[in-house]
């Protein structure tokens, strides 16, 4: 039997997979207000499609801020910032209604 890290290690190679878990946990974030979790996700999305250190050339981030952004050392990252993140990674910002998420 898989632990639940393994579980996640694997299902974290599936795009639709990796999409869901960070619509999911930015859902948490509005509801709760701790953005931990949606950094979280980011990183395991970022780490299981390449590096973070490529990632972060890829997108014209330093590396060190990246890594300062997904654990939580930077405070408030701006809204240009997470979609440049969220871009790199092939997704966008987008609004729909609480009730339907």
């Amino acid at each position: 039997m898989t632990n639940l890290e393994e579980y996640l290690t694997k299902q974290m190679l599936n795009p639709e997979f990796q999409k869901e878990w960070l619509r999911q946990t930015i859902l948490e974030y509005i509801q709760n207000g701790d953005c931990t979790e949606f950094f979280n996700s980011l990183e395991r999305v970022i780490k299981a499609r390449t590096t973070i250190s490529k990632f972060a050339e890829n997108i014209g981030m330093n590396r060190v801020q990246l890594i300062d952004i997904l654990h939580g050392r930077t405070k408030s990252p701006s809204l240009l910032t997470v979609g440049k993140i969220l871009s790199g990674l092939g997704y966008t910002f987008s609004i729909e209604d609480l009730k339907s998420a």
